[in-house]
């Protein structure tokens, strides 16, 4: 299961992909099983939360190291806070995909549900 949600395949045939080009969207299903990626409104609220668990479990070991660092007296507070939100935007753009692939695929685990007939 693991594999192919970071390989960005459908939790059911394996084979289709979840996104849709190399842009976060989406796909509505599956172009080679029909599986539906969208369960109910709001199912990827799941794929935030982890994205979100992802990017703060990266951030609070890096900022504990920069700790043990001594200050850099040239970097002055405001652009400290402007690196830091750059660097929390930019992990959590990086960790959308895998996220929400991970929560599609831990879902069908779960609570599998049946696919359609590909067009």
């Amino acid at each position: 299961m693991l594999v192919y949600a970071l390989r960005y395949r459908c939790p059911n045939c394996h084979q289709g992909p979840i996104f849709k080009g190399r842009f976060n969207q989406v796909l509505i299903r599956c172009p080679d099983c029909g599986l539906g990626y969208f369960r109910e409104s709001g199912y990827f609220v799941g794929g935030m939360i982890l994205t979100y668990g992802l990017t703060i479990a990266v951030l609070i070991p890096v900022y504990l190291l920069t700790q043990l660092v001594p200050e850099l007296a040239w970097l002055s507070e405001t652009m400290k806070y402007v690196l830091w939100i750059c660097f929390t935007l930019l992990l959590a753009v990086l960790f959308v995909r895998p996220a929400y692939a991970l929560w599609l695929s831990l879902d069908y685990w779960l609570e599998p549900w049946p696919a359609a007939k590909a067009k």
